[in-house]
């Protein structure tokens, strides 16, 4: 039986460094992929391409091709998320199951929507700092974290996407669609983890996710905030490794019928 690599997916502003404590947690239980999203990390931004979630999607697909794996199982946090929604969308048959990881389905209000490209400007004369400043606040479960060394990632991750990778991940989020319907409609596996105490995604909106799933994992992240990978990694880490079982169960029974 063959085993889908997990591919994990960061949020905004982060890279994939976030995940380095959940992989540790996970062991040697998944082949994992933990990418940077064009404009962030080590990979540098499409020239000439418009911002959208689907060509990271596209990206992530190319990706998986990269490493000869006919089906993936996708994990993304907040932004990494809805990259992975679109993945689900518009490559279900690679997809053999999915994570939600302090994330949601639906598009931007317009609140939110005006809110990202106020933002964009404000990046656009005062660097990434802006952004950084803007969401240390409310991105742990507390103002000030007990461990005052997670503030580092968004820091670092930041500065090293500059303006232009911020903002073109902003603009590509304000104009995502509702995804809502494409959850409904996956028969894979599909993990929902999130912090009991998110600012950002209210606790009760993962719930509302959850239940809208087919077939769904449901995994509370006690006492973290919306940076569930890093506040709490070991509890993330555990709901993954549900969703890979369940993943590998599933695909068992399917070769025993096609056999």
């Amino acid at each position: 039986m063959k085993d889908y690599p997990l591919v994990l997916i960061h949020g905004y502003p982060f890279d994939r460094t976030m995940w380095f404590s959940t992989i540790a947690s996970l062991g040697a239980n998944a082949k994992v992929i933990a990418l940077d999203l064009p404009g962030f990390g080590k990979t540098p931004l499409p020239a000439g391409e418009a911002p959208s979630l689907e060509f990271m999607a596209d990206f992530i697909a190319h990706l998986i091709g990269e490493n000869h794996a006919e089906k993936a199982v996708l994990a993304g946090m907040s932004m990494g998320g809805y990259v992975a929604l679109a993945f689900a969308e518009r490559h279900a048959d690679r997809l053999a199951g999915l994570g939600l990881v302090s994330t949601q389905a639906g598009a931007d209000t317009p609140e939110t929507r005006k809110a990202r490209k106020e933002m964009i400007e404000k990046i656009r004369t005062g660097g990434p700092s802006v952004a950084v400043d803007a969401l240390l606040p409310k991105m742990f479960a507390a103002e000030e974290p007990r461990n005052p060394e997670l503030k580092e990632y968004p820091q670092r991750a930041a500065q090293k996407a500059g303006a232009d990778g911020l903002c073109w991940a902003l603009e590509a989020m304000a104009n995502r669609p509702d995804r809502t319907a494409v959850v409904k409609n996956l028969s894979v596996p599909v993990l929902v983890a999130h912090g009991t105490n998110d600012r950002i995604i209210p606790f009760a909106k993962a719930r509302e996710l959850a239940e809208s799933c087919a077939n769904p994992i449901f995994v509370e992240v006690a006492a973290a905030g919306h940076a569930t990978p890093l506040e709490g990694p070991d509890t993330v880490a555990t709901g993954l490794g549900r969703l890979m079982k369940t993943c590998r169960e599933e695909q068992a029974v399917s070769e025993q019928n096609a056999a």
